[in-house]
């Protein structure tokens, strides 16, 4: 607070509080909230790619968490992708948008029990009554669980897509046709700081990533951080 009015020593003292937080991420004290606090401590630091690996951490934990979601979304606004061009297209990545990211597995299991014991009790008071309205009734709750179902299914497919390990890029760098500065690049420009990629294999001091939009090359490992757990 003493320091809003000089930016650059403040950097100095969110780059101490961001260690910090990075201590006590690493012994272990995984919630939410540090995750918040690690992310905007690196952020007013000055390091966007660190920001952006602390937010991915955190969800990780909690990927339900809107908090973090809204923060990561504002992260990658000031990542600086090209306006036009295929990196813009390849490069930005896509919010996944399914079930585990609106609430988390307890709040699931409480409401498929839920509808389950009223679709259980529809049924017994259909066959009791022998009323059309309470077999609406449990046909509704039926059809329920299985829209559960099948937002389940699909959550667990976007999980598999998103089965490689995550990387934040920390430098402006070039995506290259192979593992050595000779090769040329395979996309321009230079990937931006706090872009994200996934990694597929790594070689030689090299990585092999694949970019949002599916385009495969390779960055020096020196370049990304791992992040995502």
């Amino acid at each position: 607070m003493e320091l809003r009015g000089d930016a650059d020593r403040a950097k100095v003292a969110f780059a101490r509080a961001a260690a910090g937080y990075d201590e006590l991420w690493a012994q272990g004290h995984h919630t939410a909230e540090l995750a918040l606090n690690r992310s905007r401590a690196h952020r007013l630091a000055g390091n966007l790619p660190r920001c952006i690996a602390a937010l991915h951490d955190g969800l990780a934990v909690a990927r339900f968490a809107r908090p973090l979601q809204v923060e990561l979304e504002d992260a990658r606004s000031r990542v600086l992708y090209p306006i036009e061009g295929e990196l813009a297209g390849q490069g930005r990545p896509r919010q996944a948008r399914t079930v585990s990211t609106r609430m988390s597995p307890a709040d699931a299991w409480a409401l498929v029990g839920f509808a389950w014991l009223l679709a259980c009790g529809g049924i017994v008071r259909c066959v009791m009554t022998r009323n059309a309205l309470w077999l609406a009734f449990t046909t509704f709750w039926v059809a329920a669980l299985g829209l559960l179902t099948v937002l389940w299914v699909q959550d667990a497919d976007q999980r598999v897509q998103e089965s490689q390990p995550l990387l934040v890029v920390t430098d402006e760098v070039y995506l290259r046709k192979g593992n050595a500065t000779e090769y040329p690049a395979r996309i321009e420009p230079a990937l931006p700081k706090g872009a994200e990629v996934r990694e597929l294999v790594r070689r030689g001091g090299w990585v092999q990533v694949q970019l949002p939009g599916g385009m495969a090359g390779w960055l020096p490992e020196a370049s990304v951080i791992p992040c995502g757990g």
